[in-house]
């Protein structure tokens, strides 16, 4: 497995984050992460998610014990490649889609995980100052 900041957001705030809100409606998952020391907040959207799971503190230190160093300092939204969880939706559809159109992404707060897979789609981010 490989990690890296998305390469879709232009700037990568740190740490000091926390999720403070999250909702799934109609097929769309909206994730906002707000910045303790920033006045900014950053709503993170996925439209028709194959799966998302929402993990706490512990999940995300599990996770990250895999890696040398702490991974997930650098961002709130990470690109994960060459997952167990891409493999499991690709055999869940029976392999009748394109497996390399499958993607993991991974919004982290400072106390929460957000994993999500999409297919042939990634996240909309709107920043807003608070």
């Amino acid at each position: 497995m490989h990690v890296e900041p998305w390469k879709g957001l232009k700037e990568h705030p740190g740490q000091n984050r926390f999720l403070a809100n999250l909702s799934y409606s109609y097929g769309l998952l909206t994730i906002q992460i707000e910045y303790r020391k920033l006045e900014s907040s950053y709503v993170v959207m996925f439209r028709s998610p194959t799966l998302f799971r929402v993990m706490d503190e512990g999940d995300l230190l599990r996770f990250q014990s895999q890696f040398e160093g702490p991974v997930f300092a650098s961002s709130f939204i990470f690109e994960l490649f060459n997952t167990e969880l891409i493999d499991f939706c690709y055999e869940e559809r029976d392999r009748s889609m394109d497996k390399s159109k499958y993607r993991h992404f991974a919004v982290v707060s400072d106390d929460d995980f957000v994993d999500i897979v999409t297919y042939d789609d990634e996240p909309t981010i709107t920043a807003i100052d608070l």
